[in-house]
């Protein structure tokens, strides 16, 4: 019980600026990382769809809306994704070999490419929550974006191998285990059951293209592309909504 609690301390600290007590990162207590990054996701989710409770408040524009909402998920996090989106932008458009793609993943600079790729996210997120605010979108639905996406990077980190023989996918992958991907897929059943379909479909649909990406790319997972699937993962779900509804 302890390794469990651990691991959801180390994952709630690591992907957001919650306060939380942080545990050592050790193998031990990095054993059941990929199974609470979607129980972490319930959290962001329940966060989502109480600041969509506030905001549906009348008197707020819908781009204004949209605006905040778009704060609240780069807030909570800290930007982690974002950066690991900006960098792996950098990487794929670069057009270089795999060994050169990868060292501009630890590349500090930001480059033309990963500008323009923060500047592309943080509107489409803004446009896309402040249509869903126009199209009433349930607070439910909200709620499980974030959770889905979080499921699809533990199920991404818990099967696919790793690009460098270092790095922070490393550490965080030390003790993956197979065996939870059972967990994990009882975890996406039991979502689907209660979410409306187009966002499991999305989501399935971001993974595999993730996946392809990360090994005819880069031959397998670095940090900055989980955190990539993340953002891109997100922004495609939302806009999976607005087709659906």
């Amino acid at each position: 019980m302890l390794k469990i609690i651990n691991s959801f301390l180390i994952v709630l600290s690591f992907i957001s600026i919650i306060p939380a007590p942080i545990p050592e990162w050790t193998p031990k207590n990095l054993r059941w990382f990929c199974v609470m990054l979607p129980i972490v996701g319930v959290i962001f989710g329940a966060l989502w769809a109480a600041l969509w409770s506030v905001l549906s408040w009348p008197g707020l524009s819908l781009l204004l809306r949209g605006f905040m909402m778009m704060i609240l998920t780069l807030a909570l996090t800290g930007g982690l994704h974002l950066d690991g989106l900006m960098d792996t932008c950098d990487a794929i458009f670069s057009h270089r070999d795999r060994e050169t793609r990868l060292k501009i993943l630890s590349d500090t600079y930001a480059g033309s490419f990963a500008v323009m790729s923060c500047v592309i996210i943080l509107m489409a997120k803004t446009l896309l929550f402040s249509e869903l605010f126009a199209l009433h979108t349930s607070h439910f639905t909200l709620f499980t974006i974030p959770v889905y996406s979080r499921l699809g990077m533990a199920m991404i980190l818990n099967n696919l191998p790793f690009a460098k023989s270092n790095g922070l996918a490393v550490i965080l992958g030390s003790s993956r285990n197979k065996r939870d991907n059972i967990l994990l897929l009882m975890m996406f059943v039991l979502l689907s059951v209660v979410s409306i379909k187009i966002i499991p479909a999305m989501m399935i649909l971001c993974v595999t293209i993730h996946v392809i990406i990360c090994v005819k790319i880069f031959g397998g997972i670095t940090g900055d592309l989980l955190g990539a699937f993340v953002e891109a993962s997100e922004v495609i779900m939302l806009f999976g909504v607005i087709i659906c509804i």
